[in-house]
């Protein structure tokens, strides 16, 4: 990696590909420079962001914009150009390679957002949340990496912190000076100070569950007999005809997966195969394996009855196979066509307790679907208040869990006689893990690796 280096350095910043507008972005000591050397404008210096052409000699490249951003009121905290061209990949390449030319090199991977953190314009957690809000999938997990980005996280793990660099004051200060006619502590007061982060840092740690949910998502099975309506529940839940629906038992012979927001979470729906006691076609067969297969990595299973029909074999074989195969998957029983007058399908006593909830639903009406979509976000885990999410990920839960253990540990020696050293010992411990959380003292390949996983001209 080049990124303790100081020279300046250039990528695209915008997505790759033919677009309408494209963004070079060159930041470093020497962009004015580099930049005065191809881009001819008529633009008074005084002017901010400013028209004009980017040029090789006397012959003309693009029709640019160019925005310059001084040192240190920028994004990386250096002398930063973006340059707004054509989004035409020829001319991206010209552009970047005149930048090279003219002394800049490309960049790394992240190395706009680590030259933002190594001089100080966002700490480590915030600049983590950068590559999250890029990769964010739906728009409740944007704003929950935006919230990280603008430093809600960051500030909850500095208040922790700075109370327990206080607390840790004054056990040393016990330690010090035990004769001195100094106002300490009670051992009480530090305990009841020691629980109240320890709380603090168990409501942050309750967010890595709703963090992975927002970041990997959920699957969601739909499994049930032939002709029970799971490839038209699919279509009613993506909101067009992603599936073939036809009255032919056996038209779904491979499993489909499509994903969508659902309250916030990137659900990914999978439309199986149906399940059925014999059938003569192999290709179905194998379908029907690949079902097998799709049920055993599923978060939540949609166990679909056709309720206009009673219960048959078919339903009694899937029956047994889930039981035989101890899945520990919550199911939902979702009883399809309610739109007819009869409802022979579901029997309580055949499924007693084996369902964690049941809708009635209409695929084709789409009657029930938000009801349906409800529960299972419901199940996931998702909340009501969003914009309270955290973006939290392993790096950050495995500190918070060092540190509340330290903590934990700092509380079981005060409650003891004669350790007071060793909660103060227990204590900086855990001082240390939030402060790697923030980037403050963390080993460099710590640090290389997180930014790794950029992209390039972020």
């Amino acid at each position: 990696m080049n990124y303790l280096k100081n020279d300046t350095i250039a990528a695209l910043s915008t997505a790759a590909g033919k677009s309408a507008i494209a963004v070079v972005r060159l930041s470093g000591e020497n962009a004015f420079e580099i930049i005065s050397n191809l881009f001819q404008t008529k633009s008074s210096d005084e002017k901010q962001v400013k028209y004009g052409h980017i040029v090789d000699g006397t012959e003309k490249i693009d029709e640019v914009i160019c925005a310059f951003f001084k040192a240190p009121h920028t994004y990386t905290g250096e002398n930063l150009v973006e340059i707004s061209l054509h989004g035409n990949p020829i001319i991206i390449d010209e552009v970047l390679n005149l930048l090279y030319k003219y002394g800049a090199r490309p960049a790394e991977c992240g190395e706009f957002t680590y030259r933002a953190f190594l001089n100080g314009k966002k700490d480590l957690a915030q600049a983590e949340g950068v590559c999250n809000l890029i990769a964010s999938k739906t728009a409740a997990s944007a704003k929950a990496a935006l919230n990280n980005v603008s430093g809600i996280f960051s500030s909850k793990v500095e208040i922790i912190k700075d109370n327990l660099i206080s607390l840790i004051a004054f056990m040393e200060a016990t330690l010090d000076h035990p004769q001195e006619d100094i106002m300490f502590l009670s051992a009480k007061e530090k305990i009841d100070r020691l629980n109240s982060y320890i709380q603090d840092i168990k409501n942050l740690l309750d967010s890595y569950k709703t963090s992975k949910l927002l970041q990997n998502g959920v699957k969601v099975a739909i499994i049930g007999k032939p002709n029970t309506g799971k490839s038209s529940l699919l279509n009613a839940i993506v909101g067009r005809n992603r599936a073939i629906v036809t009255n032919i038992a056996g038209t779904t012979t491979d499993t489909i997966e499509e994903t969508i927001d659902c309250r916030g979470i990137p659900l990914t729906i999978i439309d199986t195969a149906g399940i059925r006691d014999r059938t003569d076609n192999s290709i179905e067969l194998i379908g029907q394996e690949r079902t097998k297969e799709a049920i055993g990595k599923a978060d939540i299973l949609l166990w679909i009855f056709d309720s206009s029909s009673k219960l048959d074999k078919n339903d009694l074989k899937i029956f047994d196979f889930l039981k035989q195969s101890e899945i520990k998957t919550s199911i939902i029983a979702v009883l399809n066509k309610s739109d007819l007058s009869v409802n022979l399908a579901f029997k309580d006593d055949i499924f007693k307790n084996f369902f964690l909830d049941t809708v009635k639903i209409s695929a084709k009406t789409e009657t029930g679907i938000s009801d349906l979509l409800d529960k299972i976000a419901k199940i996931a885990g998702a909340t009501e208040t969003q914009n309270d999410y955290l973006m939290i990920n392993s790096r950050h839960y495995t500190l918070l869990q060092n540190a509340l253990d330290a903590l934990t540990r700092t509380r079981n020696a005060l409650e003891a006689k004669d350790a007071d050293e060793i909660a103060c010992f227990e204590a900086i411990i855990a001082k240390d893990a939030l402060n790697e959380i923030l980037g403050i003292n963390v080993k460099q390949d710590i640090v290389d690796t997180i930014f790794s996983t950029f992209c390039i001209g972020k």
